[in-house]
């Protein structure tokens, strides 16, 4: 397999490169404006929607190449890390119930949140480097512990209508990123869709075989595909464009607000109830579904300081959320979702 990139489609003559990662979320991860109708005309005009085509056919390209090879990849992944397996889990099934004190490992050390300027899957393979498909399938023949070794579980903001997104059509959101990224597009059974309110699709068997977009998509074609990462992804859907409050900061509805929260720790009980101990997680519904980023990163706080989630799930939690504000307002400390979220959740204790 030869190994290509998608910076050989943004270079081609008249096409439009991007910049940097931090400008390329523009769909579901794009900061949510409220009333802003200059930045609409802005996006509608016609000098913003030609470099966005462009674009789009490149990533469409990507998705072509990601599906082409597959087959190849699963063809030599151990039979026991079946890449279409996966499950619907909803908040009302007894697996979702409120997790039981004994089922929690009690780890010592307390886990200190990140909030990360970055890609989800990037986030996860730094969490855990070491973590392949071989490794992976090694550990669970020997592993004779009541302990699952399991590896790092990511959160996709997944679409409840469409599997993957719009990631075959060159879509740029989270979602999708993932998806070209990896084998998850096959374990979104599109039997499973529309994703119910308050439930979750579980995919354990997730390879991933390319690089970021930042990193010009280039595939692992040099290593074979049992030596490639490994991650589980929990895709949960967020509420669609929620009221707000009359300054656009928060939920307006205490029910929607609810219903978040429900949502996240949905989130956190199948993770732990699959044994995961590292979370990459993100800003749920923050893009085009227009959920309030601080908002929403408090709804996360909250959740972790519930009593269900204390004593020690976790060892290490993660936001990877790419930063969508430019200049003086991004940043840590600025206006855009990586900012709200850091303000909110880094260095808090889960």
């Amino acid at each position: 397999m030869e190994q290509r990139s998608i910076l050989d489609f943004f270079e081609k003559p008249g096409s439009a490169r991007p910049e940097s990662s931090r400008s390329q979320h523009s769909h579901r991860d794009q900061p949510y404006r409220r009333n802003n109708t200059n930045a609409h005309k802005h996006h509608s005009s016609n000098q913003k929607r030609l470099p966005d085509r462009r674009r789009n056919m490149s990533l469409k390209l990507v998705a072509d190449e990601t599906k082409e090879a597959l087959p190849n990849v699963r063809a030599q992944l151990p039979p026991e890390f079946d890449v279409e397996w996966s499950c619907l889990e909803d908040l009302n099934h007894r697996d979702s119930a409120p997790l039981p004190a004994n089922l929690c490992p009690a780890l010592a050390t307390p886990c200190t949140i990140q909030v990360l300027d970055m890609d989800s899957f990037d986030a996860a393979i730094q969490l855990d480097p070491s973590h392949t498909v071989n490794q992976h399938v090694t550990k669970k023949r020997s592993d004779t512990s009541t302990e699952k070794v399991t590896p790092v579980a990511v959160l996709n903001l997944a679409s409840e209508r469409s599997p993957g997104g719009g990631w075959q059509k060159g879509a740029l959101a989270q979602e999708e990123c993932l998806c070209y990224r990896s084998s998850l597009y096959l374990s979104l059974d599109r039997k499973l869709y529309p994703i119910p309110p308050l439930s979750a699709i579980y995919s354990p068997n997730v390879v991933i075989i390319r690089e970021s977009m930042s990193r010009g998509h280039k595939l692992h074609s040099n290593t074979c595909p049992p030596d490639l990462p490994a991650v589980s992804v929990i895709s949960v859907a967020a509420l669609r464009q929620p009221e707000l409050s009359n300054d656009g900061t928060a939920f307006k509805s205490p029910g929607v607000r609810s219903h978040t929260k429900k949502n996240i720790r949905l989130i956190l009980r199948v993770a732990a109830r699959h044994g995961h101990r590292k979370l990459v997680l993100g800003a749920l519904g923050c893009g085009v579904f227009a959920n309030p980023p601080r908002d929403v990163a408090n709804c996360f706080l909250e959740v972790f300081r519930e009593p269900e989630f204390q004593g020690g799930w976790w060892e290490k939690v993660v936001f990877a959320v790419m930063d969508n504000v430019n200049g003086p307002d991004g940043g840590k400390d600025g206006k855009g979702n990586f900012g709200q979220f850091y303000q909110v959740l880094h260095g808090q204790i889960a």
